[in-house]
């Protein structure tokens, strides 16, 4: 009897340690998986600053030739403190939304400026600021990615 006893308790034991070391582990890898998710939204953040860095370089450009253009110029400088503001995920979404929006608009205008297009600045800070676009769209991809892990 003893012997069955104590068979029974090593198996009992030996399956709460199994049980525990898959539970440790798949905490583990929901803690690494949710640094991995904060990273990514690190990068977004990352590249939205740099846009909104770009920005103001972009309209003292702009204001040079298109003085008349100041609420386009104003929208564009409004929405970029609105992310520079932003604490929240959500928050920083819709400045987002917002200051695309109005950096949609202050092109618009540019192309009613053909000299602008040609100038050398601008044309530097345009590539600029499409190069980051393209970056938070890749940061956007690898962040959801990250999320659906």
């Amino acid at each position: 009897m003893k012997k069955g006893l104590l068979i029974t308790l090593i198996v009992i034991a030996a399956i709460l340690l199994i049980g525990g070391i898959t539970v440790v582990s798949t905490y583990n890898g929901i803690l690494t998986k949710s640094e991995e998710v904060d990273g990514k939204f690190a990068d977004i953040d990352n590249q939205l600053q740099r846009r909104a860095d770009l920005i103001p370089n972009l309209v003292n450009t702009v204001k040079g030739y298109a003085k008349q253009e100041q609420d386009i110029i104003n929208s564009v400088t409004d929405a970029r403190s609105k992310l520079a503001g932003a604490k929240t995920i959500e928050d920083k979404s819709n400045a987002n939304t917002e200051l695309t929006n109005a950096l949609n608009r202050l092109l618009v205008v540019v192309e009613n400026y053909p000299d602008l297009k040609s100038s050398q600045n601008y044309m530097q800070l345009s590539d600029e600021l499409a190069g980051t676009e393209n970056r938070i769209s890749q940061a956007r991809r690898q962040y959801n990615e990250a999320v659906k892990e």
